[in-house]
């Protein structure tokens, strides 16, 4: 595979060399965006005179331990793909090692305080329509969840010192992406998450991204659009996703017009079908697309006002973060990538 050819699976990002031959003003924006982004600062600041809430986020385990340890914190959050094969066995190999990772009685020193976990594609138990034949013959079996919580189309709050507590939904459903065996799947471009997140949502879970946020969006976007208009009307402080592993990473969000114009930046920029690997650009023509300008500028511009209002002006805080946080690295079956960690 060379490096001036898109990658040949829609789940892996193209080269660098790649994108700064057939998107190179999209590159040179997205390096000053997100370097406007840094200097903006936190988009969130936990409570004065309160305890931050630490939480850790991992997802895309299937069926592997990660070999390095988990960083301490208050939640841990699990964002689906616990299994390979999505059988009822190997989703209780997993949950049994989660349960491993939560305190064994309240003040105790070592383990999660909580753990909340949804479903995803591979975890065909959990729907019904997916579940292999003999897991769906073998009803007298049930999971043995402990005092973990999940979650499917529901939510729970949860207690933490000084009085706090955080409200969080999960939600399992995603874009079709295989076969029968896969779970929760419904037909891409059908709208799925309109007005199905409570208005009050502090940690919102869900297994696949909201389109344009850590989901490959040189392929198109892997994620939802109808997801994505849900998140902005809901406005959680924490999104915690998964399942495209080569969006793996932690993105700020202000939920403001700097925001909005890059969502609507990149969706100039890589306006194709979500998992289309071919660039529909020739080489360098970018440089002389005025759209591209003018809409680039126009980020640029209200980045620079959000950060101005932020750092010189005193402007509340009130954005968040969201979070993909897939340990399978890119196109491996490996756990390359180490748990994000986010203070609340």
């Amino acid at each position: 595979m060379g490096l001036l050819t898109p990658q040949k699976s829609s789940f892996a990002p193209p080269t660098l060399l790649y994108q700064l031959i057939y998107h190179p003003l999209t590159t040179w924006f997205a390096f000053l965006h997100y370097l406007i982004l840094y200097l903006r600062g936190r988009p969130y600041v936990p409570p004065k005179n309160k305890v931050p809430i630490r939480v850790v986020c991992l997802s895309d385990t299937h069926s592997k331990m990660p070999p390095t340890s988990i960083p301490k914190g208050d939640l841990l959050i699990h964002a689906g793909d616990l299994t390979n094969n999505g059988t009822l066995n190997s989703i209780q190999q997993s949950i049994d090692w989660l349960k491993t990772l939560q305190k064994p009685w309240p003040g105790s020193a070592d383990g999660f305080r909580h753990i909340v976990v949804v479903a995803g594609n591979h975890d065909s138990y959990f729907d019904e329509r997916s579940r292999s034949f003999h897991d769906t013959k073998n009803t007298r079996r049930t999971l043995d969840w402990g005092k973990i919580h999940y979650l499917q189309h529901s939510g729970v709050t949860l207690p933490f010192p000084d009085g706090r507590e955080l409200k969080v939904h999960g939600a399992p459903q995603i874009p079709r992406c295989g076969g029968n065996e896969f779970a929760f799947q419904y037909t891409r471009g059908q709208d799925a998450w309109s007005n199905t997140i409570p208005d009050d949502v502090d940690v919102l879970i869900t297994h696949n991204p909201p389109k344009w946020h850590l989901d490959i969006p040189e392929n198109g976007g892997m994620g939802d659009e109808f997801e994505l208009q849900e998140v902005w009307r809901v406005k959680p402080t924490l999104h915690a996703f998964g399942h495209v592993h080569s969006g793996y990473g932690k993105e700020p969000v202000w939920w403001d017009e700097g925001q909005k114009s890059w969502e609507e930046f990149l969706a100039c920029a890589y306006n194709k079908p979500a998992g289309t690997t071919a660039s529909q650009r020739l080489p360098l023509t970018e440089l002389v697309d005025p759209q591209i300008w003018m809409l680039g500028v126009k980020c640029l511009v209200a980045d620079v006002r959000g950060m101005l209002w932020n750092r010189l002006w005193g402007g509340a805080r009130q954005g968040g973060y969201m979070v993909n946080g897939a340990l399978t690295y890119q196109t491996t079956s490996k756990l390359l990538n180490k748990p994000k960690v986010v203070d609340l």
